[in-house]
């Protein structure tokens, strides 16, 4: 494990392993442990890929807790923190994101499929059958980055031109992939298309997706599902 500053307000704990569930587990448990201690000068926690990002109000640990050295608090206070964290077979069954892929749905799959020398049934096949996870949430409000991706599917390139991009476009970036939750104008490469909804700014639970949820993909066809309100992507 790896501290060090961000600023003069933030320190950085780094996992130093690769990028999976039993990863994000132990950031969240870290995440947690700290939420439940309630510290008065921690004033964000924000987790990512492989480490996690503390941000705290040094006026204040000077101030009113006269602590001397923030960032030498903070460091000794990761550094003795012992965590009991298990990583066991989840129970709970993955959420199922119904996809609508190719077409008007997906208009970047075409030119992958020549990329890959892979038909569309095995291209389905093979992004339908991984067990994902949630490993970083993040671009916008709800995004989950999906790790997991069947490796005969990772790219090095994106889109040749920015477009449009509808909310719920199922994309793949390099070693991932992800779902857009709003419109938005960028080079991803679009899959797919689905029509459920990840992020709802009105409820108090605004997003379907958490860090660290399993996530499963299955195909269907648009005749199966109402896609009202869908907004195909433009350059």
């Amino acid at each position: 494990m790896k501290i060090y500053s961000q600023g003069d307000q933030a320190i950085v704990v780094s996992i130093e392993k690769e990028v999976s569930k039993d990863l994000t587990e132990d950031l969240l448990a870290l995440k947690k442990y700290l939420a439940d201690k309630n510290y008065p000068f921690i004033t964000e926690i924000v987790p990512t890929e492989s480490d996690m990002m503390i941000c705290y109000d040094a006026r204040d640990m000077i101030k009113h807790h006269h602590i001397q050295s923030p960032f030498l608090y903070m460091k000794a206070l990761i550094q003795s923190v012992q965590l009991e964290i298990k990583h066991e077979e989840d129970t709970m069954d993955p959420i199922e994101i119904p996809v609508v892929y190719g077409g008007m749905y997906g208009p970047d799959l075409e030119s992958l499929l020549k990329h890959y020398k892979m038909n569309f049934e095995k291209f389905v096949k093979r992004h339908t059958q991984p067990n994902y996870f949630v490993s970083m949430m993040g671009y916008t409000p709800g995004f989950p980055y999906l790790t997991g991706m069947d490796k005969h599917l990772f790219v090095n390139h994106t889109g040749e031109n920015k477009s449009f991009i509808p909310a719920g476009s199922v994309i793949i970036e390099g070693k991932k992939t992800g779902i857009t939750t709003t419109d938005t104008y960028g080079d991803w490469l679009v899959i797919g298309y689905t029509p459920v909804k990840l992020f709802t700014p009105e409820f108090e639970d605004f997003t379907k997706l958490k860090l660290g949820d399993n996530v499963v993909f299955k195909s269907v066809s648009e005749k199966e599902m109402d896609l009202g309100g869908f907004k195909p992507c433009q350059s």
